[in-house]
């Protein structure tokens, strides 16, 4: 059905039926509302483009992040996407995701899609502590909002976990149960929520009065496969070490694969602990104690302040710092005396 063919069963003007079904404050509410149940109950549908050109939007809104080649997007990215596109189905917008090459064709991938108005929004998740993917959204003016802080950008509007508190809750367990040698397994150092992170492990080991020189950090990417590396690297060279604090689930999973290939029990000779309350960590031999975040209800917070951006909000005020919460299981457990461990210089390739 044509615009003209609604407009003539009404017996309006297309124009005013057009700016009638566009929102415009210029057509009196009781107009709009006859307009919009007219096109309902005649199954009017507008032409995208015509739609396009009569509004200035396009109807999505982008949830993007960097992979870098190899990798894929993983289940929380899914999980943030399928809440933003919650909210924003109820007002009419499509959410849609993407992948932007990590390296040097990031930003050019990036100032492609906003330069051809491709989408109305951005929804930018993992941030870095200066970000110039941020920086980017900021000079071209385009409404976003971050799932993660930056430490070094302009203001903008955020939604984020409280990382700090996450990684400091957890590692006081380990230390409550009698832990006084840790290490972490962390995230890539130029992300924010692995300084996040590190900085609640380290505040916690601060206070049990450990010394932080003596402390192993492994910083590697957020897959079990590094974290499986990075473990093995942390057992050969201080074996003394009982818990692992790893700041995902996926680096916990592969770190208690080492574990186990050394003959070492998780839960009673070691202590392992991840983040996200993944499926896999719940049927993890032993269980995996972690720290449930939330994901889906970030991502619906995500568009709901994006919203807010693009109605115009105060950017200052559209921050949201999300609740965690530590959920323990076998992987954790009473420290014991430490068990003699071979040490090996070997590897799983």
């Amino acid at each position: 059905m044509s615009i003209q063919k609604l407009a003539d069963a009404l017996g309006l003007a297309p124009s005013t039926v057009s700016r009638a079904l566009n929102g415009y404050a210029d057509i009196n509410v009781k107009t709009r509302q006859r307009v919009q149940e007219a096109a309902r109950d005649m199954k009017y549908r507008p032409h995208p483009v015509a739609h396009r050109l009569a509004t200035g939007r396009n109807g999505a809104i982008a949830l993007m992040t960097s992979v870098r080649a190899g990798n894929y997007l993983d289940a929380s990215f899914a999980a943030l996407l399928s809440g933003a596109a919650e909210v924003l189905r109820e007002q009419g917008y499509f959410a849609m995701s993407l992948a932007l090459p990590v390296g040097d064709g990031e930003l050019k991938e990036m100032d492609r899609l906003i330069e051809g108005r491709l989408v109305d929004g951005v929804i930018l998740a993992r941030t870095r502590t200066f970000d110039s993917r941020v920086a980017l959204l900021q000079e071209r003016r385009i409404p976003f909002v971050t799932h993660g802080r930056t430490e070094t950008n302009a203001p903008h509007a955020w939604v984020d976990t409280d990382n700090e508190q996450a990684f400091y809750v957890a590692t006081r367990r380990l230390i409550e149960l009698g832990h006084r040698h840790l290490s972490m397994i962390n995230g890539p150092e130029s992300m924010t929520y692995a300084q996040l992170r590190k900085r609640g492990f380290l505040r916690a080991c601060s206070e049990a009065g450990m010394d932080q020189s003596k402390i192993s950090i492994q910083h590697c990417e957020v897959t079990s496969q590094a974290g499986e590396r990075a473990a093995n690297e942390i057992l050969t060279g201080s074996p003394q070490v009982t818990g692992l604090v790893c700041a995902t689930d996926s680096q916990a999973l592969g770190a208690m694969s080492a574990c186990r290939q050394r003959g070492i029990q998780v839960g009673r000779d070691i202590s392992v602990t991840g983040y996200g309350n993944s499926e896999a960590a719940a049927y993890a031999s032993p269980p995996l104690s972690t720290i449930e975040h939330a994901i889906v209800d970030n991502g619906r917070h995500l568009a709901e302040l994006l919203l807010r951006v693009m109605a115009g909000d105060d950017l200052n005020a559209l921050n949201r710092l999300e609740p965690v919460h530590f959920i323990e299981r076998p992987s954790i457990g009473a420290m014991r005396q430490a068990p003699s461990r071979k040490v090996r210089t070997g590897t799983k390739s």
